[in-house]
């Protein structure tokens, strides 16, 4: 019964980094016998859910003291590398859906279409640069990338297809000031010109107040494939799963605040596009659009941006005290 109960609690301890167990894994696992009552054949809830939440504390150093301005240093980074999660996650949809059309019609079609593929570049160099610490490199690889978004979307917005005689023309001369005044707002409807511009403006104060990387940068390549199908995306919209997949990420970034601060805040930030997008229909006068802000998603997703910022600054402030 006890060799259960202990291979039980060794399994938890799993929550660890494998250097804190073999340090003080024996230690614990003494402790934690020598409360069980005589009959306990399994660990409790409470012990459970203990024993995970503090071992994902000291893996992501959320049992630290750490002044607020560090919390908040370290939740702005997170905001950077999850922002350009997302701009990379949108860029990898809209890029795969031109390679695969273009390999089933055996052409490319739209000259824009080239851009798509050399966003996605731009925003996995940000990525890994972020990644890596090295943030002016990173703000680099964001503006070009913010800038071919928008170039994109601001072409094909001024660009006539025919697709039965499979040609092109411009709805105004090329290159002209209407072409922006024009195709800037329709740019700005997608959530990931927004999150490329945001992630480039919260990158420019670690510049001067550095947060050295941390773990494997490689590994937020992983995170892109999940923001794809989570998180609204040319991919995400068709299939059914938002906006509650995207609700479901906002809540476990507000369950995270349990066991670090800078990650629900970072989540605050990733909301904020999606957020800022309906609100772009109130910045230009012919596109007053009175019902977008009644959507009851932009209301979720605004709640649950204030929620994270209050929860997070909360935990910031414990953890100042811990």
């Amino acid at each position: 019964m006890s060799h259960a109960l202990e291979a039980r609690y060794r399994r938890l301890l799993r929550a660890y980094p494998a250097d804190y167990r073999s340090e003080r894994g024996a230690e614990m696992i003494g402790t934690l016998m020598e409360a069980a009552g005589p009959d306990q054949r399994r660990p409790t809830a409470r012990e459970a859910v203990a024993l995970i939440v503090r071992g994902l504390q000291v893996r992501a150093g959320g049992n630290r003291r750490r002044s607020q301005a560090q919390t908040w240093l370290g939740a702005l980074r997170l905001a950077v590398l999850l922002l350009l999660t997302y701009a990379t996650a949108a860029a990898l949809a809209r890029a795969g859906a031109v390679v695969t059309d273009t390999i089933a019609d055996g052409e490319l079609g739209f000259i824009g279409n080239l851009g798509k593929p050399l966003a996605l570049l731009l925003a996995v160099a940000a990525l890994l640069a972020v990644a890596r610490g090295r943030y002016a490199w990173g703000l680099l690889a964001t503006a070009g990338a913010t800038f071919v978004v928008l170039g994109v979307e601001i072409l094909s917005y001024n660009t006539d297809v025919d697709f039965v005689a499979g040609e092109f023309t411009y709805t105004v001369n090329r290159w002209s000031p209407s072409w922006i005044v024009d195709g800037l707002p329709m740019s700005l409807i997608l959530p990931e010109a927004w999150s490329l511009p945001v992630a480039a403006l919260l990158t420019v104060p670690l510049l001067r107040w550095k947060v050295a990387a941390a773990g494997r940068p490689l590994a937020w390549l992983l995170a892109v494939p999940a923001a794809v199908v989570l998180l609204p995306t040319a991919y995400a919209v068709t299939t059914g799963l938002q906006p509650w997949a995207t609700f479901a990420v906002m809540a476990g970034f507000l369950v995270w605040v349990a066991v670090d601060a800078r990650g629900t805040l970072a989540g605050a930030a990733l909301v904020l596009p999606l957020v800022l997008v309906p609100l772009n229909f109130y910045l230009w006068p012919s596109w007053v659009r009175t019902d977008e802000l009644i959507n009851a998603s932009f209301w979720s997703y605004l709640a649950g941006m204030v929620a994270l910022v209050a929860a997070g600054a909360v935990r910031a402030r414990q953890q100042a005290r811990i």
